[in-house]
């Protein structure tokens, strides 16, 4: 298990602690687990594609 540290704007953070406090979330940790897990699985594609793009792009190019 990873620890990470980041910063959010505040009104963000008011949202994510409202929905703990509701008990939809058993505290930040799994709010915050759960929205990063939803957000890779939705954007695994695009992001795949965007990386394949780039990579094809260095290999004709390189860093001009």
């Amino acid at each position: 298990m990873k620890t990470v540290r980041t910063e959010i704007p505040d009104e963000l953070y008011r949202k994510a602690e409202s929905l703990v406090r509701e008990g939809w979330f058993r505290d930040e940790a799994e709010l915050l687990s759960e929205a990063l897990r939803r957000f890779v699985d939705t954007h695994r594609p695009e992001l795949m594609e965007k990386f394949i793009h780039a990579d094809v792009e260095w290999g004709l190019h390189g860093n001009e």
